[in-house]
C-alpha cells in the first residue's frame, strides 16, 4: 500500500502555506516618513538649544574682549600716571627748592635783632678762666655732652697753669669746663661740658656765606654783662677773619657774630673802642678746620 509523501511530490501542496512574508509597500513610506520627522523634530529642539547656548557664548566672548581692552587701557593710565607722578614730583621738589632760596635771598633784607637773639640765647654761655672771663656758643653736642667754642685767650690762663678747667655760666646754671683742644696761633678753643646744649649752625653749613652789607648780631658778655647785644653790618671779609662794625668789647671775646637767621658766621674776637665800629671775628671755618670739628 503506497502512502502520500507530500516531501517527495513535485509540487508542494495547494494547500501548503508559502514561508516568505512580504510588506506593504505603502506602510514602509509611512513608516520611514514618521521616523524622518521625528528626526527633524529632535534637530530642531537641539538647534533650538543651542542657538541660545551660541548667543550667550558669543556675547560672553564680547564681554571678555572688553574687560581686556579695559584692562589694556587701565595700565597704559598707570603707567601714564606713574611718569606724571614722577614729573609732578620733581616739579615739586624743584619748586620747593626754588622757593627755599628765593626766601633766604628775601631774609638778607629782613632783619629783626630781637627775633635773631631770641634763637641763640640758649646756646651762648659765659667762660670764666683765672682772671678772664669772656664768652662761648655751643657748637655741637653729643651723648649728653657738649663742646663751646671761644677763642684761646679766653681761656689761655687755665691752660698756662696746667689746669684746663674752667666755669660755665648760663643765666642760673653753671657748670665745670674742660679745655678739650686749642689752637694759640688761629686763637681759638673748645671747652667740654658734660651737659646737652644747644648749639648754634654755621652759615656756610647752611649755605649762606657772609657777604659786605649782611646784618649781623654780636651777642655776649661784655664787661661781665651776660646777654649783651649789638648791631652792625659785614664791613669786610678778610681771610680768616670777618670785619664788623658791631661794638665788640672786652668779655664779648668768644661770643658769636652771627647773621639775621641767627646762623654762626665766626667768634668775636677782637675790637676798638672809643666807638670806631672796626671790630673782627674768627670766621668760624678756622675752628672748624684747625681743631677737627666737622659739619662747620
Amino acid at each position: 500500500m503506497q502512502r502520500f509523501d507530500p516531501s517527495s511530490s513535485a509540487e508542494a501542496a495547494p494547500w501548503a502555506g508559502s514561508s516568505r512574508t512580504h510588506s506593504d509597500p505603502s506602510v514602509t513610506r509611512s513608516r520611514r516618513g514618521r521616523t524622518l520627522a521625528i528626526a527633524c523634530v529632535l534637530v530642531a529642539l537641539v538647534v533650538a538649544g543651542l542657538v541660545p547656548t551660541f548667543l550667550t557664548a558669543n556675547r560672553l566672548q564680547g564681554e571678555v574682549d572688553e574687560l581686556r581692552s579695559t584692562v589694556r587701557a587701565l595700565k597704559d593710565r598707570v603707567v601714564v600716571g606713574e611718569v606724571s607722578q614722577e614729573s609732578l614730583e620733581s616739579s615739586f621738589h624743584h619748586d620747593i627748592e626754588a622757593m627755599r632760596a628765593t626766601l633766604a635771598f628775601s631774609d638778607r633784607d629782613k632783619f629783626d635783632a630781637s627775633l635773631v637773639i631770641e634763637r641763640i640765647d640758649d646756646a651762648v654761655v659765659t667762660i670764666v678762666s683765672g682772671n678772664s672771663q669772656g664768652s662761648g656758643f655751643g657748637l655741637v653736642s653729643s651723648g649728653g655732652k657738649s663742646w663751646i667754642a671761644t677763642n684761646y685767650h679766653v681761656v689761655e690762663d687755665s691752660i698756662r697753669t696746667g689746669g684746663p678747667s674752667v666755669t660755665v655760666h648760663h643765666g642760673a646754671s653753671t657748670w665745670r669746663g674742660v679745655v678739650d683742644s686749642w689752637d694759640r696761633f688761629s686763637d681759638v678753643a673748645l671747652v667740654k661740658v658734660d651737659v646737652p646744649m644747644t648749639v648754634l649752625t654755621s652759615a656756610y653749613e647752611a649755605g649762606h656765606p657772609p657777604e659786605i652789607g649782611d646784618s649781623v648780631v654780636a651777642y655776649g658778655t661784655p664787661l661781665g654783662l651776660e646777654g649783651s647785644a649789638t648791631v652792625g653790618i659785614v664791613s669786610a671779609i678778610r681771610g680768616g677773619y670777618i670785619q664788623t662794625d658791631a661794638q665788640i668789647n672786652h668779655g664779648n671775646s668768644g661770643g658769636p657774630l652771627v647773621n639775621a637767621s641767627g646762623e654762626v658766621l665766626g667768634l668775636t674776637t677782637l675790637g676798638y673802642g672809643d666807638g670806631s665800629g672796626v671790630g673782627f671775628a674768627v670766621d668760624i671755618r678756622v675752628l672748624c678746620n684747625e681743631l677737627a670739628v666737622f659739619g662747620c
